[in-house]
């Protein structure tokens, strides 16, 4: 996949939403560390800060953890970043296919 198409593809992957549907979760713009194991003094705040404008994440413990949508996929699931891209991509054209059936559909004309 070349450069464009893989920014395209973090661009229409929003990073809260897939965050979400890996079962993270996430209030705001906060959530709860995936790799909770790793808190040695874990109080119960969330440390997993994502920047929907960057389209990015991190975590204030973990230093291993934070990056890209694509990274984020890896690092929860423990893909490799081939078959997350292979996800994100396939979640994006089910997105896209399920708007157009049902985009607009039962609005009064």
């Amino acid at each position: 996949m070349e450069e464009n198409d893989m920014k395209r593809l973090e661009q229409v992957n929003a990073i809260i939403q897939v965050a979400t549907e890996l079962g993270i979760k996430v209030k705001g713009s906060v959530g709860t560390c995936f790799r909770q194991d790793l808190h040695k003094d874990d109080d119960g705040k969330p440390t997993l800060f994502f920047n929907p404008a960057r389209n990015s994440f991190t975590c204030k413990i973990c230093p291993d953890v934070g990056g890209s949508v694509i990274d984020l996929v890896c690092q929860c699931r423990g893909w490799d970043r081939n078959k997350a891209v292979e996800w994100l991509a396939h979640r994006a054209e089910f997105d896209k296919h399920t708007r157009k059936l049902y985009h607009g559909k039962g609005r009064k004309k």
